[in-house]
């Protein structure tokens, strides 16, 4: 770690809490402590004085936790974030995992020892992050002053597109057809190969029945493909047995967590539809919400349901759920990553802040198609020429 003294933000509104804690810090680290008993006070200081992890409670005044962290990770993305939350906040935790990047959520009451260790293994990996992306700069130096490694590049790069090739040929080229619902999917990597993924597996005697997985596996690049590679083989083997979509997770859940390294998992979203009904039921593990287009309302219904992500906590830590959407001739549901919500316009908007909704509002009564091909249209003309800064996937499944 750097000889520069680690910086703690601490957020509560309660003067106990904020008490309690600075005399952990000061008692037992050299920590430079810093509080505040307001989200409004927290950003202020963010914006004066650089820091190394900042610990929010969850329900404070003007904004509760995740939206701070928000605004801190926009401030200061190198920033640890931890969240504080009661009994009754998983959900919520859940849910900071994806949207602000969470390090770590404790309950309260806290356990003082718990806590010093998670933020000295917080500061520990902040500081091996910047050490690797020290040299990551030097070895780029290196590569652009050294022109005999152009050949090793132009190799590596044959190499990257051989695995986009390999990625893509995992995708679905075709979707089953199921009586009563029409497929339609778009998906855009980032980078060469992405972590974004998408399947369907037909059920049923006749396959008048089908499962579809929609996910979006942590970071972007070669371990995110490998671990798409992964859970396409988890879904399609699990799904062989499981048709219910909560029993389904749990067995993807189980398996992965039992192979993947610490800190890596996938969010995903299991519907499973069939002819025979109108209904599609489905259970979610940390994927952003689907909507639902009613056609005949001309409205958009979003669909809460949280769950934890894909590997992060062994199976039964945290249990799923299962809704039932109905709909109607022309609904369209509408399934997919954070990619397109998180592209950013001017003033560092984002699109899922300032324009999803309202688009897809606009959108209600048009096919599934139409619905992703606009939808990805209106999000690149918010972004103007910025490049995507994650992979976008989305599926809509129409009612006809």
């Amino acid at each position: 770690m750097s000889s520069k003294t680690p910086s703690i933000l601490i957020v509560d509104d309660e003067d106990m809490v904020l008490s309690s804690l600075r005399g952990v810090f000061t008692l037992q680290t050299d920590y430079d402590v810093h509080e505040a008993n307001t989200p409004k006070a927290a950003i202020e200081q963010l914006e004066r004085t650089p820091i190394d992890v900042v610990i929010s409670d969850f329900l404070m005044p003007e904004m509760n936790g995740i939206e701070l962290l928000k605004e801190v990770k926009k401030l200061q993305p190198e920033t640890v974030r931890l969240l504080l939350t009661g009994y009754a906040d998983k959900e919520n935790a859940i849910k900071a995992i994806n949207e602000v990047g969470l390090y770590h959520y404790l309950e309260k009451p806290w356990d003082n020892d718990a806590l010093l260790n998670i933020v000295r293994n917080a500061l520990e990996e902040k500081s091996l992050r910047r050490a690797l992306a020290t040299k990551v700069d030097e070895l780029d130096t290196l590569l652009s002053q050294h022109g005999e490694l152009e050949a090793k590049h132009r190799f590596l790069e044959k190499e990257l597109e051989m695995a986009a090739k390999v990625q893509r040929s995992l995708l679905l080229t075709e979707f089953p057809k199921i009586e009563g619902f029409r497929f339609a999917n778009l998906y855009q990597p980032c980078e060469a190969i992405g972590g974004d993924f998408f399947d369907v597996i037909a059920k049923g005697a006749n396959e008048d029945a089908a499962i579809l997985l929609v996910s979006d596996v942590i970071g972007h690049g070669v371990q995110a493909a490998l671990t798409t590679m992964l859970l396409k083989g988890v879904f399609q083997e699990a799904a062989s047995d499981i048709e219910t979509p909560v029993d389904l997770l749990n067995e993807m859940n189980r398996r992965l967590h039992a192979v993947l390294p610490s800190g890596m998992y996938a969010a995903a979203a299991v519907f499973y539809l069939s002819s025979e009904s109108p209904e599609i039921s489905f259970s979610n593990a940390g994927l952003p919400y689907p909507f639902v287009l009613r056609s005949n309302e001309g409205r958009t219904d979003e669909i809460v349901l949280a769950g934890p992500p894909l590997g992060l906590f062994e199976s039964g830590v945290l249990p799923y759920e299962c809704r039932t959407i109905t709909t109607a001739t022309g609904d369209v549901m509408l399934a997919g990553s954070d990619g397109i919500g998180s592209i950013e316009g001017d003033g560092a908007a984002m699109f899922e802040d300032q324009e999803l909704r309202r688009v897809l509002g606009e959108l209600a009564g048009k096919d599934g198609e139409v619905v992703i091909q606009e939808l990805m249209k209106r999000a690149l003309e918010f972004g103007g020429d910025r490049p995507l800064p994650d992979d976008v996937n989305l599926v809509a499944v129409t009612r006809t």
